[in-house]
């Protein structure tokens, strides 16, 4: 059964991304949350951390929170991409990806694609990854370390990279030069605990500085 509408795919397929809510049941998300604000407070990247090392994660920790992973979520990617649910596996380990309060004044950041690091040598076509996702587990205020996208930057992207396919064979070329793609203004996302965002793996996009008081949980997934 499909969990996404037309409209929300081709909304997707226009813009290069979707936010989406309700396909995680609270009290998984909460339970989720929960674990992750325990993790936060041992990070060395976390300005407020209270304890002296990393706190260690237990087996059971990390399964309720990649259960956060629903089948609803994997058939919404699939739905996205037009790939069959069974490509699109559940995290065996969670990737948490957060971001932490700043001083600083806040400001935007400039657009890249992921899988364009240059020792990896990962190639434009056939693509590393299809689909990328966010998953959020808090209330993102604005300029609170919300994702900046760029809508419909897939499609320019793509232009760009079949304008010399030759040339930009490798992902870590084509990111060096997505200013000659015009990608336009961004938007940033402040999503709610819950919400998933996927993006396509030639959307321009970035994070974005923390000037708030609290860390932003997410994690990252790729298939």
């Amino acid at each position: 059964m499909s969990v996404l509408t037309p409209k929300q795919v081709a909304f997707y397929q226009e813009n290069g991304y979707i936010v989406l809510s309700g396909l995680i049941p609270e009290e998984t998300s909460l339970r989720a949350k929960a674990i992750l604000d325990k993790w936060v407070e041992g990070d060395p990247r976390n300005p407020k951390a209270t304890s002296g090392e990393p706190i260690p994660r237990t087996s059971e920790e990390e399964d309720a929170v990649v259960a956060c992973y629903t089948d609803a979520i994997l058939q919404a990617a699939a739905e996205l991409v037009g790939d069959d649910v069974s490509t699109f596996p559940r995290p065996h380990k969670p990737y948490p990806l957060h971001s932490y309060p700043t001083q600083e004044e806040w400001k935007p950041w400039g657009a890249h694609i992921d899988h364009a690091i240059k020792e990896h040598g990962h190639k434009t076509f056939p693509y590393a990854f299809r689909l990328a996702s966010m998953l959020f587990f808090s209330d993102v205020e604005p300029h609170g370390g919300g994702t900046l996208v760029w809508p419909g930057s897939h499609l320019k992207t793509l232009a760009l990279a079949k304008s010399n396919p030759e040339y930009y064979e490798l992902m870590y070329t084509l990111n060096n030069e997505l200013d000659k793609a015009n990608l336009g203004e961004y938007v940033e996302l402040a999503p709610k605990r819950g919400d998933i965002l996927f993006y396509h793996y030639l959307c321009g996009h970035s994070g974005s500085m923390n000037v708030q008081n609290v860390p932003r949980l997410a994690m990252n997934a790729k298939w």
